[in-house]
């Protein structure tokens, strides 16, 4: 069994829209380079880390060596290419989302869903919660979100 974790924060925007687990949601986006997918972002890292493979910034800079506003699912299918995910079983995914501006609890399903197609897994093996920040800092204060991710997967 390998096990990866991954961790990613973004800054509110109200001029972005808000992609979570690779679908569009009410409420302010992020600030990024790509489309600013936070839990995608997690996630990838998550899966890389797995299989000792770097990190999503080793693979895609946040420079002119990556397209703007790339889409965060693109960056999972190359990660998924890096990890040779077909040699790989996901026994369990865990997110937790952190934030004051979103209310996860209402948008969990959908994006369990929605990684589970994207990984062509069993939605069960995926679980998505949020957590608040209690106003602290600049989670707390509502200007910034974040995600943390931990994947356990074995060899196929």
């Amino acid at each position: 069994m390998l096990v990866g974790n991954g961790f990613d924060i973004h800054k509110h925007s109200d001029d972005e829209k808000l992609v979570l687990g690779g679908i569009t949601v009410e409420g302010p986006g992020f600030e990024a380079h790509s489309d600013g997918d936070l839990i995608l972002h997690a996630l990838s890292d998550a899966l890389l880390g797995s299989k000792a493979k770097k990190d999503l910034g080793f693979y895609f800079p946040s420079d002119k060596g990556t397209p703007k506003n790339i889409s965060s699912v693109e960056m999972l299918n190359t990660v998924l290419e890096i990890i040779e995910y077909d040699k790989i079983i996901i026994n369990n995914i865990d997110i937790t989302i952190i934030s004051q501006v979103i209310n996860i609890s209402k948008i969990s399903d959908s994006i369990a869903s929605s990684i589970a197609n994207l990984l062509s897994v069993d939605k069960d093996l995926i679980n998505v919660k949020g957590k608040s920040f209690d106003n602290l800092g600049v989670i707390g204060e509502g200007k910034a979100s974040a995600c943390f991710a931990i994947v356990s997967v074995r060899d196929a």
